[in-house]
């Protein structure tokens, strides 16, 4: 999938991927956003914005397992019992795709957008899913408290600054390590459970503000890794000091960033 998306001209892959969004997806106008409903599979999700061909690869990567960043892949190996911590949820289909086709029992989605956690819960309650899901309007560090996206260098290289108690910004939104969300909600992660990050260039920060989840439950991962240069390196590095027991996969390339990096690492000590 990958070869022929970097051989082809991009036209080939956009006028492909909006063949294929007209023949799958129902798309409509609903009040500020739009709903699209996906025949194949019954699930429904909110898009902010008057949808495109890229949309196409949003769907592509939840329901295509060729597709590098599909999280559940081998090593991922979940279960009816398995609880799910999405961070970065967007617009839910992860979400929804795991709970419709009962590969989980429940997912915490984590979204700092107000915009877009309004919008997966619109999904949640369309596809019928909101018993079994909890929108958490925050973002996921590592730390405790309140912070701001910050662009790096390159567009696709974010980072969280954290901001001092009680500073006010504008852009500022909440922030909680998964470590502090687990305890506060009594909850104890297992091999079976997984945590599941888009993080926009936070992605590390997800992972240290998970150690003790980590260090204790061996939860599995699936993390982003293409944001920026040096993430999958350090993340492997990391792992691999305070669970060496972890079975580590990388997934494909980014070639869409200034410089190529691994697109997904998966952990499991499931064998």
């Amino acid at each position: 999938m990958q070869a022929n998306r970097v051989i082809l001209p991009a036209r080939f892959h956009s006028i492909a991927a909006a063949r294929r969004l007209a023949n799958e997806a129902q798309i409509t106008q609903a009040g500020d956003a739009w709903q699209v409903r996906l025949a194949d599979s019954g699930l429904s999700f909110f898009w902010p914005s008057e949808p495109d061909q890229n949309l196409y690869f949003v769907i592509e990567q939840e329901f295509s397992t060729a597709n590098p960043h599909h999280y559940t892949t081998t090593p991922i190996r979940l279960s009816p019992e398995s609880i799910v911590l999405d961070v970065g949820a967007c617009e839910g289909l992860f979400a929804f795709r795991t709970l419709k086709k009962c590969l989980v029992r429940r997912v915490v989605c984590f979204e700092p957008s107000e915009r877009m956690a309004g919008l997966l819960q619109r999904g949640a309650e369309a596809n019928d899913l909101d018993d079994d899901i909890a929108i958490e309007r925050s973002g996921v560090g590592n730390q405790t408290g309140r912070a701001r996206m910050v662009t790096g260098e390159n567009p696709d290289a974010g980072y969280l600054e954290y901001l001092p108690s009680g500073e006010p910004h504008a852009d500022a939104v909440p922030v909680t390590t998964l470590d502090d969300y687990c305890r506060s909600h009594h909850l104890v992660l297992g091999p079976d459970d997984l945590i599941k990050a888009d993080a926009e260039g936070a992605d590390l920060d997800v992972l240290l503000g998970a150690r003790e989840q980590i260090r204790n439950g061996a939860p599995q991962l699936a993390i982003t890794t293409y944001h920026v240069d040096d993430h999958a390196e350090r993340m492997i590095a990391w792992l691999r000091e305070i669970r060496p027991d972890y079975s580590l996969r990388l997934k494909g390339f980014s070639f869409w960033t200034a410089k190529p990096r691994p697109v997904l690492l998966q952990a499991s000590t499931l064998r």
